[in-house]
């Protein structure tokens, strides 16, 4: 090997070395422990002012989340420079820089979320069959997603051949924000359904029953409870009663609950 070529793999050598150093020295930059400082706040609805109780804080850069109280009350640790998303089904997504709710902090840094509401138009579906109009064509089935929410190119999710056979279509569907957003409504309105007959088994009358727990130790079991339940909308009682007292297991493991010797 000439010694030109030996300069050169020590040049490229030196230079990968140099670079993996600063990209050290960048990302530790990020990541100081010292840095974190603690975030609390409050969060209400924008409409009537009303706390806003299992609502989820998240801070996506370093992978951390928590719930608000019953009070809507929450803490998290964070970098001044990081950004804050919160989260509930039935409000908009928002998102907050730290600085911002540092600096409220003087006005116990209350944070507003907007409701989404949705006019549902009453459906009644009568018969077995589809009917016949005036000029004895057969009538299209009633459907009960609300006209505003309805795609304008499909009626279900195409499939990928309909990005040959109908390219245009299919483009607007996957790209159009107005669509997204059309979609995101229906998710939602289907969730909370869902929440509404599950909710007929499972509440805190429910727990309460189950832990014998009251006052703040069953609002604080709730807040666990609410965040890993995993219970679907057709869960029976018996299936609600055996997640509450496996949860409750693994909640007094992490959060022991102090008894009086006395008693």
């Amino acid at each position: 090997m000439s010694l030109n070529m030996i300069k050169y793999f020590r040049t490229i050598i030196l230079f990968a070395v140099l670079s993996l150093n600063y990209c050290f020295q960048a990302d530790a930059q990020l990541y100081f422990p010292e840095d974190m400082v603690k975030v609390s706040g409050q969060v209400v609805d924008e409409s009537n002012g009303q706390n806003i109780a299992y609502a989820q804080v998240m801070n996506f850069r370093v992978h951390g989340s928590t719930m608000t109280d019953t009070k809507g009350n929450f803490s998290i640790q964070a970098d001044p420079s990081d950004t804050l998303t919160i989260r509930l089904l039935g409000y908009r997504d928002k998102k907050i820089p730290v600085n911002e709710v540092i600096n409220k902090a003087k006005e116990n840094a209350k944070i507003t979320l907007i409701p989404v509401r949705f006019s549902l138009d009453q459906v009644e579906v009568e018969g077995h069959t589809n009917g016949m109009n005036l000029n004895g064509i057969p009538k299209g089935k009633s459907s009960t997603i609300p006209s505003e929410l309805r795609s304008e190119d499909f009626d279900s999710k195409p499939g990928i051949l309909t990005a040959i056979t109908n390219p245009i279509s299919y483009l607007h569907y996957n790209l159009s924000s107005g669509e997204k957003e059309k979609r995101t409504a229906l998710t939602a309105i289907h969730n909370e359904r869902q929440w509404q007959i599950l909710s007929l088994i499972y509440n805190k009358d429910v727990v309460q029953r189950i832990t014998f727990l009251t006052g703040d130790k069953l609002d604080e079991f709730m807040v666990y409870c609410n965040a890993y339940n995993g219970l679907q909308a057709n869960a029976t009682t018996y299936d609600v009663e055996k997640r509450v007292k496996d949860l409750y297991a693994e909640y007094l493991k992490l959060h022991p609950i102090q008894t009086d010797p006395k008693k």
